[in-house]
């Protein structure tokens, strides 16, 4: 902020000040003035008490209409506010002047009492006067000046040696206050410099908080770690939604059990200390499409260099290899049958394919660089060409007969196809030119359509095909009231046929399945095979009435699966298969997408079902999926309005002593209340939020360390905060650490970050490196949830961990399983030996917090103690044991 503008801030905060105290000082002022024209009554004309007694009323009533004034036009602005201050200015001058005047006119002659209580009301009155005006050093001095420069006046003109010495003395006393005013107004103008300081840099950071969650990007990578039984130990959630399951689905699982031979190889390479990459396609399961995965192997070593296991590093790339398959059946298409020429905006030739060479006669050196004019025949005129190009600029699209010489010199008809090439701005980048001979077009175009439109295996509609004739049903169904249906069908274990048999078997089933569909429903129904082990079954002109249009349906679906539950003979080989089938009605002109969707929704609830059934669509299905969403989006918004709390549960040592605190997160949603981490800590990593989440969560943890080293109570509090594998495992983390750390100017060794064993586990060197990067700064480390995962104790000789966390599981069970609290007590032998601390959570009872007392663990923290609260609510909690 600059000075011009810190200045104005001042200024308008000093005159909130003013009008703020206005209305105490407004009726105090006029309580005693009626007090004083009370006590002078009888000493004083009445005329003059009254005369001053409404002036002093006038002067009240005109400041109290300022002050509503003021309130009601708020003034921020520069000019504002001087106008404001010059009125108050105005207002204490006219109130200072009435009460001066008093030192005359309600001075009495005689009566040393009233005068006396007349000189110690204008003294009181000043006094209260610096409290109210104090704000304004001008307001200030010129009230006190003003109230009690005419009294000390008048105690001179009396001429009395004891009034002379009374006038000195309010001299002195003036002079005092005028002194005092200075040294109270510097005070408060630097109070309100304080707070607009801390203002501004609470702004500063709250736009630069907004600026990094703004600019903060994650390209989440698969990852896992196995051991020599090919057992997996960890893995991350995006290797957890790579193979659709959840990452305690996973932890434990056999690797053996993977039907793909080649990944089980290449991780085996790994524990021969080989470093192996391998890329293909993988199926999480039977029933669900498979996924292109790019799969780096490298062997897992302890402190000794002895192999412990492999760590693999895994990368969706099913959208790369998509686009490969795209360019490759563009590179064949490109060298099809059909004669093929791509050319520049102006016509200049660029490339051709080995069919037009096989038509014309012209190598592509020949014609490179030339333009399709040298193979004019002289059969058109300028005429036939000017329409071309018009139409071609006009619609980008032009098609035709056209009759061209070859280089032998023979003229012959084409069917000619040019196509505009835009590019996203609109702007024409090429033209690209198909011909064949007419003899020949028509075939090629009853093919191209086949393939455009129509599964080459099973010569049914295609999914392109489908969706166009689902459009047309619906337009149907809305124009004459009958619902129609759409059966979405999926073979039960085709990938087992596929992985047992082989693929030609796979295709046999394939084209037997759409045979026996065919026959089984209506010519007037359509079939079609959407990709893979999946088929499509419109149903039109059912019902008008939906029950009755439901049972047709399931009738129908029943028929479907008796018709493919026969056995199947595959060159020889006996197979049996059956399907799962989801039905979605419709009626409405509804979206397509959506009721394929809802169809696709309805088919897994089949499967989950058992398999070889059907299911009709519930909307509940689709609020499941949509939940998730919503969730994420609420996720979002809580971000950009800071609707995530610190809670905080005390540490304690010995029972009595608290030795810090850890920070626990929730998030106070407007609509749903204080929700638990448990139900958005999980989202918040597979979204990649966890990172500016956690971000938040260590600078106000900084925070509120440099809060507590006001206290000589709490300045010695540490304060414990979980790290999420995701957050420290980003390239930064150990600069936002010390960034945290430098922007708060808090000591180091009082920050503890709380990471879990499948997190140090998951890249021990980069673990490590990080950590001891982190400890040369003085943080400290406590290893979490101790115990619980598959622990390997090589790790804590290696890692500078401070502390071990005993699991609440543990805590949970002492006095009732014995081998719980045997585990309890090698824990804590095993950190003792290695001099490392120990902490228990979860206490609850006074008996586990004496069992672990006497076993050595005498730091916990739990409901024993106190729940996870609010700081302020941690703050009173504390004090009322410091008071016990």
């Amino acid at each position: 902020m600059s000075n011009p503008n810190k200045q104005t801030a001042i200024q308008a905060a000093q005159l909130r000040q003013l009008f703020a105290a206005s209305n105490a000082s407004l009726v105090s002022s006029t309580l005693l003035a009626a007090i004083l024209a009370y006590m002078q009554r009888d000493m004083i004309d009445s005329s003059i008490v009254l005369t001053w007694l409404t002036l002093i009323v006038l002067v009240a009533v005109s400041r109290t209409l300022l002050v509503k004034a003021y309130r009601s036009a708020a003034p921020e602005q520069e000019a504002g506010t001087r106008f404001w201050l010059k009125r108050f200015r105005i207002g204490v001058l006219a109130v200072g002047l009435v009460w001066g005047a008093a030192g005359f006119l309600m001075f009495p002659a005689n009566g040393p009492q009233h005068q006396i209580f007349l000189i110690f009301m204008l003294a009181g009155l000043s006094a209260g006067g610096v409290v109210a005006f104090s704000a304004d050093l001008q307001s200030a001095v010129l009230f006190s000046v003003t109230s009690l420069l005419p009294i000390i006046i008048r105690l001179f003109a009396t001429g009395d040696s004891l009034f002379m010495a009374m006038g000195m003395a309010g001299l002195l006393y003036l002079g005092f206050m005028i002194v005092s005013l200075r040294r109270i107004n510097r005070s408060i103008t630097e109070n309100i410099v304080l707070h607009l300081d801390a203002a501004e840099r609470e702004e500063a950071m709250r736009i630069s908080e907004q600026r990094y969650r703004l600019l903060l990007k994650h390209s989440p990578i698969g990852i896992f770690h196995y051991d020599t039984d090919l057992i997996v130990t960890y893995c991350n959630e995006p290797f957890a939604d790579i193979l659709r399951n959840t990452v305690e689905g996973i932890v434990g699982l056999d690797i053996k059990s993977f039907k793909d031979r080649s990944i089980l190889a290449a991780l085996r390479q790994a524990l021969k200390g080989e470093k192996e990459v391998y890329e293909g396609e993988y199926k999480p399961s039977p029933d669900t499409a498979g996924i292109w995965i790019d799969m780096t192997c490298a062997p897992s070593r302890d402190g000794t260099g002895k192999i412990v296991g492999g760590i693999a590093i895994i990368r969706d790339i099913s959208e790369r290899k998509q686009a490969e398959d795209m360019l490759r059946v563009s590179a064949i298409a490109f060298e099809s049958q059909a004669a093929m020429i791509v050319t520049s905006p102006d016509a200049v030739i660029l490339r051709v394919n080995r069919a037009f060479t096989a038509l014309t006669g012209y190598k592509a050196e020949e014609v490179l660089g030339q333009t399709p004019h040298m193979l004019n025949s002289g059969r058109h005129d300028r005429g036939f060409f000017a329409g071309m190009w018009t139409l071609l600029r006009e619609t980008g699209h032009w098609q035709g007969e056209i009759w061209n010489r070859r280089k032998n010199g023979l003229i012959v008809a084409e069917w000619l196809t040019i196509a505009a090439v835009v590019a996203p701005d609109g702007r024409i980048t090429h033209y690209v030119g198909t011909f064949s001979d007419i003899t020949e077009n028509k075939d090629a175009v009853a093919e191209i359509h086949r393939l455009a439109y129509y599964d080459p295996l099973t010569h049914l509609p295609n999914r392109r095909l489908l969706q166009d004739r689902l459009g047309q049903e619906l337009v149907a169904g809305a124009r004459n009231g009958l619902y129609g249906a759409i059966l979405f069908l999926d073979l039960d274990n085709f990938k087992t046929l596929n992985d047992t048999r082989g693929h030609d078997a796979g295709d046999q089933l394939l084209v037997e399945v759409a045979r026996r569909l065919r026959s089984t429903v209506r010519e007037c129904d359509i079939v079609g095979r959407l990709g893979g082990d999946e088929f499509l079954v419109l149903l039109a002109d059912l019902s008008a009435d939906a029950e009755v249009a439901a049972m047709q349906t399931k009738q129908v679906g029943e028929k479907l699966l008796e018709a493919l539950a026969y056995p199947y003979d595959l060159s020889g080989y006996e197979f049996h298969c059956s399907a799962s089938i989801g039905i979605r009605l419709y009626r409405d002109q509804e979206i397509a997408e959506e009721l394929l969707r809802h169809a696709d929704l309805a088919m897994y609830q089949a499967k989950m079902a058992g398999r070889n059934t059907v299911r009709f669509f519930d909307p509940s299905m689709q609020a499941m999926a949509t939940a998730r969403a919503d969730l994420e989006k609420d996720l979002r918004r809580a971000l950009a309005h800071n609707q995530f709390k610190l809670y905080f549960q005390p540490q304690m040592y010995r029972n009595d002593q608290v030795v810090g605190a850890e920070v626990l997160l929730r998030w106070q949603h407007p609509e749903r209340g204080l929700v638990s981490p448990l139900e958005f800590i999980s989202l918040a990593e597979k979204t990649s939020l966890i990172l500016p989440i956690g971000r938040c969560v260590l600078d106000a943890a900084c925070t509120q360390l440099k809060l507590w080293e006001r206290s000589a109570y709490s300045r010695q509090f540490r304060l414990a905060v979980n790290v999420s594998a995701r957050q420290f495992r980003t390239v930064d983390f150990v600069e936002q650490v010390q960034q945290a750390l430098n922007s708060k100017g808090i000591n180091p060794e009082l920050l503890e970050l709380e990471l879990t064993e499948s997190l140090v586990l998951e890249n021990i060197n980069d673990t490590i490196l990080k950590m001891h990067a982190l400890r040369d700064m003085g943080v400290r480390f406590s290893l979490d949830d101790f115990g619980t995962g598959y622990s390997s104790f090589s790790y804590l000789t290696q890692l500078p961990f401070d502390q071990l966390k005993i699991d609440r599981s543990f805590v949970r069970n002492i006095g009732v399983k014995t081998s719980d609290a045997v585990i309890v007590q090698t824990i804590i032998g095993m950190a003792h030996n290695l001099g490392i601390e120990v902490i228990a959570e979860g206490v609850e009872t006074e008996a586990q917090r004496l069992f672990l007392e006497q076993h050595g663990c005498h730091a916990c923290q739990g409901f024993l103690f106190s729940k996870p609260v609010p700081i302020e609510e941690f703050i009173v909690w504390h004090r009322r044991l410091r008071h016990q």
